[in-house]
């Protein structure tokens, strides 16, 4: 296991068996939430019900539950037993019994957790959430990046740009996946080859967002100078006096004289965050490599992939391959460890802040 995931941790699947178990425990003190529906209904399949939700349904053999879980809410709850888990919250509501076909959930059980699962998602409507994050390892394929060597005679080796920028863009989606299972993480190349600049912005610009989501652009890179002495890394966002075209004319419920407006708003709320989310990972990198790299910042700067990606975007180098002493670092898995580990803690305190700023929590 990873040092990310031991850190992270997780909660445990028999977590919920426990939580079963002891939920009549809670029957004194959370008697508000024992919601009983009192009119009866038909009873339904499990698997039916399931598939008219849209949950994916889990049956776990060996601790007797079951599960439905949708957009990250789950419901649980043990066969023959009144108490249901929504969430973290039992409710006792009638039992589920067994049929030819699999569980069978009464028809009031039924409607009670349809309506918690609605609820849900209406609520979910309603919370700011960065639900995508893409990262995207510079160059690739035909196009090495920058090219360093360290070592000398038959010890001499080479370091390219685009296998460093790969390495780390790897292990950061890889810790984001397993932190936040129920959100799209995605990678703009996943393998040795060159997707064009325009490819790299277009796949994070498509991604479709549902009301008060929002995605995030982080493109890493390794560094390179005519100064063979220049070393450290840095993180770059777009030039705050640039200024993007983030709504077109003719956009659906934008009247084009108020689309002006809504761009200088969007840039500057985009600054702002591009801003927040260089300086955590800048902060991140720090902790984690500073004591043996050179901590040179956030700068601004109009690089193709943030200029041109409608959302907050951030360019990090992590340093210098030109540099023979840093070249040696780079090409160190520890040290590229290190480095992928504070990219990945500096988006999450990113998401965090994010989310807590906007009067939310993550799901």
């Amino acid at each position: 296991m990873s040092s990310l995931a031991k850190r992270r941790g997780g909660r445990p699947d028999s977590a919920l068996l426990v939580c079963l178990t002891l939920a009549a425990a809670f029957a004194g003190t959370r008697a508000a939430d024992a919601q009983v529906p009192s009119a009866a209904g038909a009873p339904v399949r499990v698997a039916d019900f399931a598939s008219e939700l849209g949950a994916v349904l889990s049956l776990d053999p060996l601790l007797g539950t079951v599960s439905l879980t949708r957009d990250g809410d789950r419901a649980a709850f043990k066969p023959g037993s009144p108490w249901h888990l929504l969430g973290d919250r039992p409710v006792r509501l009638t039992p589920s019994s067994s049929g030819p076909g699999g569980p069978l959930l009464d028809g009031t059980t039924a409607a009670y957790l349809s309506a918690w699962f609605e609820e849900r998602s209406t609520e979910r409507l309603s919370r700011f959430r960065v639900a995508a994050v893409l990262i995207d390892p510079g160059h690739g394929g035909k196009d090495p990046g920058a090219v360093g060597e360290y070592g000398s005679g038959k010890d001499k080796r080479k370091i390219l740009e685009k296998d460093l920028a790969l390495a780390t863009a790897l292990q950061v989606r890889d810790a984001l996946v397993e932190r936040f299972p129920d959100r799209r993480i995605m990678l703009s190349r996943e393998a040795d080859t060159y997707p064009s600049l325009e490819e790299r912005v277009e796949m994070a610009n498509a991604v479709e967002l549902r009301p008060n989501e929002a995605i995030i652009y982080v493109s890493i890179h390794a560094n390179a100078s005519f100064n063979r002495n220049a070393s450290g890394f840095e993180v770059w966002y777009l030039n705050p006096d640039y200024r993007r075209t983030l709504v077109e004319s003719g956009t659906p419920g934008v009247d084009d004289e108020i689309a002006p407006i809504v761009n200088v708003m969007m840039e500057e709320e985009y600054t702002t965050e591009s801003v927040l989310l260089a300086r955590s990972i800048v902060e991140r990198l720090e902790r984690n490599i500073g004591a043996s790299s050179r901590n040179r910042g956030i700068r601004a700067e109009e690089w193709f992939v943030v200029r041109n990606a409608r959302m907050p975007s951030v360019l990090v180098e992590m340093g210098f391959v030109t540099n023979e002493a840093e070249a040696r670092l780079l090409a160190d898995p520890a040290h590229l460890r290190s480095i992928s580990d504070a990219v990945y803690n500096g988006i999450v305190d990113f998401i965090d802040y994010f989310e807590n700023r906007k009067g939310t929590s993550a799901p």
